[in-house]
Formats: structure tokens, sequence, C-alpha cells
């Protein structure tokens, strides 16, 4: 399966590889095959679909990665020792703001489910 992310979250046991992608390669990545959106902020949806050009729909669920399963990752980011947006401000950011602190990887799980204990 193909998933976008709006974080780098490690939904099974297993290995895992996480690559940053170009605009230009993320958009190759969304046409290449089908996909499913787990983004829940429409001002996240928004963003990304601006970036890319392909429209991004809004979806509040949970998922759990396989092996061979890919996730697109569009995520905000900051400096190290920065503070994280409030709770009560997620879902209310400017689409500018999302810009200008994102970056978009490829998150890939390689290898084995790992038996718990």
């Amino acid at each position: 399966m193909r998933y976008i992310l709006n974080s780098a979250v490690l939904t099974n046991f297993g290995s895992w590889r996480y690559k940053p992608l170009s605009r230009n390669e993320a958009v190759s990545w969304l046409l290449g095959d089908t996909w499913e959106s787990t983004i829940r902020y429409p001002e996240t949806a928004e963003a990304l679909s601006l970036i890319t050009g392909i429209y991004i729909p809004i979806v509040d669920k949970t998922i759990q990665m396989h092996p061979g399963d890919e996730a697109l990752v569009f995520r905000l980011i900051f400096p190290p020792n920065s503070r994280r947006i409030p709770q009560q401000n997620k879902g209310k950011l400017e689409i500018n703001f999302i810009l200008e602190h994102m970056e978009i990887g490829l998150l890939i799980m390689d290898g084995r489910i790992f038996e718990s204990k």
C-alpha cells in the first residue's frame, strides 16, 4: 500500500528507511500509483495540494504499514530546541506558515515485523 502521512510515524515493528524528496519527486510519486491520504487537517492538505498541483483529500484515520508499504510524509519541521505547535493551534495554521516549515520525505517499511513479547 501507499499512503500520505503528516508525520514520519512508525506504524508497526520492523525495519524502515526515510529519505528526503524534492517537490518533483513527490509529484512523480503521487502520479506513480494509487495512494490513500491520512491527512486530517485542511490546511495541511491544501498546502500539499498547492505545491504538488494534485488534490489531497482530508481523511482522519489511522493505518498500519507492512513490509513493502510506502508513505509520502509531508510534515512540519522546526530547528532543534524550538517550541512545538500548541495543541489548540493544530488545524489552524496559515498555509504560508506550513509552506515555510515543511519537509517532504518517503518512508518505506523494508523488513519483517518483529514479534512483541
